[in-house]
């Protein structure tokens, strides 16, 4: 879609939804080891009848099981189909932000075990370039396994266990559309990423609009597509924590990630309904102090999320 063209229209109306599209933070964890987060995945479940992945770290299955036989089964009690649409086989979108080991540690999980639990289709995967590498890699890394699968399991003989990729452009605009959402690509500035290496996404459902912002710093172009956002999702890093680290390391962090005061100034000027901060970089800080920080530069709605949360 060219610069602006009116996006044509989502096919499913609000007043149609069974469901409230929901957001679910499969795992909210960093480059660093932190109890009870797992790599950067969240789910984006529409009318409880399509599920939207973003990102897929290390670790982020596991927050999927608890939907299914865990502490968090009970939670969509009235619906007829859950948690049918939480189970890996119905993971086959998954868009990346970008490809640092963080965000995609866990596309081998994705693609693998999906498989062998009987997902019958490729997953679709969009991402910057360098993406068709990195499922390549994946496929040929795993050939042992998935030969022996193939010769001994009653599971598809197609190839279900890989990935059909887009590689997206520095200017990506919109990216995929179905009957449930639209989604769009826009480009962020993270560290040595050039254009067309690091993206936040806009997924406009038909009861809300959530924006989703990768790892990024301060960023204009962000802003300026998270206009209308209900829920924006960014990533954060303590400005206390960074304070300890050496300067060089400092350096690096304000070049690629974003300060609870910068994020409140992003917040003010986009006015989410809900913020919820994700991938956070304590530095040695503790969660406390980043609440902290943010509410002392914001007065909206915020929230810390954690593995499993869900938002609506």
């Amino acid at each position: 879609m060219a610069r602006g063209e009116a996006p044509p229209p989502i096919k499913i109306t609000a007043e149609a939804l069974t469901a409230p599209t929901r957001v679910v933070t499969l795992g909210t964890g960093t480059p660093n080891i932190l109890p009870g987060r797992a790599g950067t995945a969240t789910a984006v479940i529409v009318d409880e009848a399509e599920v939207y992945l973003f990102d897929a770290g290390a670790g982020f299955m596991e927050t999927l099981s608890q939907f299914q036989t865990g502490d968090k089964a009970g939670l969509f009690p009235d619906s007829p189909s859950y948690p049918e649409f939480m189970y890996p086989t119905f993971l086959d979108k998954l868009f990346l932000t970008h490809l640092d080991s963080d965000h995609i540690l866990g596309v081998p999980e994705l693609l693998l075990r999906g498989w062998v639990l009987e997902r019958s289709v490729p997953v679709r995967i969009w991402g910057p370039a360098g993406t068709a590498t990195v499922v390549d890699g994946v496929v040929a890394a795993y050939q042992p396994d998935i030969q022996h699968r193939l010769g001994s399991l009653p599971i598809d003989k197609a190839a279900p266990y890989t990935g059909v990729v887009t590689e997206l452009g520095s200017e990506p605009g919109l990216v995929f559309e179905d009957e449930y959402v639209r989604i769009s690509a826009f480009d962020v500035p993270h560290g040595s990423w050039g254009p067309g290496h690091a993206f936040g996404y806009r997924i406009e459902a038909p009861d809300k609009t959530i924006v989703i912002s990768g790892d990024t710093r301060f960023s204009d172009n962000l802003i300026e597509h998270a206009q209308g956002a209900d829920i924006l999702l960014h990533e954060v890093m303590s400005e206390q924590g960074l304070k300890t680290l050496p300067e060089d390391w400092q350096e690096y962090m304000l070049g690629a990630h974003t300060s609870p005061t910068q994020l409140a100034d992003i917040a003010d000027q986009v006015d989410p309904t809900l913020l919820v901060m994700i991938h956070p970089l304590l530095l040695g800080a503790s969660e406390d102090t980043l609440l902290e920080e943010i509410s002392a530069a914001y007065d909206g709605a915020v929230e810390l999320a954690q593995d499993g949360d869900v938002f609506e």
